[in-house]
C-alpha cells in the first residue's frame, strides 16, 4: 500500500518538527490498522517505524498519544472503514445509523 518513499522515518519526523515543517497531521485508517499521514510541504507522508515500513496503531488514543507526545495536538481523523475492536462483534447494528446520512 505504501510505497517506501511515502514513509518518514521517527528519525527524519523528529528533524521535520523540529525544524517547523509538519503543516498538518491526520489518523487515517488504512489496511493493517491506523497510520499517521503528516503533511510536509506539499508531500503526505507516512510515520515509519524505526526498524521500516509504516507504523500502525490499533488505537485512536495510541495514534493521538504520540502526535500530543511531539506537540501536535490539531490533527484530523478519517477512520472510515475502522472498526475498534470492542465493537467487532456489533458491527451490524453499528450500520443501522451514524447520524452522517445525507
Amino acid at each position: 500500500m505504501f510505497d517506501s518513499k511515502s514513509v518518514i522515518s521517527p528519525t527524519a519526523f523528529k528533524e521535520v518538527l523540529s525544524a517547523g515543517g509538519i503543516k498538518s497531521a491526520a489518523v487515517r485508517f488504512a489496511d493493517k490498522g491506523l497510520i499517521l499521514v503528516l503533511r510536509i510541504g506539499e508531500q503526505e507522508r507516512v510515520l515509519g517505524q524505526y526498524r521500516g515500513g509504516p507504523r500502525y496503531f490499533r488505537t485512536v488514543d495510541g495514534a493521538a498519544s504520540v502526535l500530543i507526545q511531539h506537540g501536535l495536538f490539531k490533527f484530523e481523523a478519517d477512520v472510515s472503514g475502522w472498526l475498534p475492536r470492542s465493537l467487532a462483534g456489533k458491527s451490524d447494528e453499528l450500520s443501522g445509523g451514524t447520524g452522517n446520512e445525507s
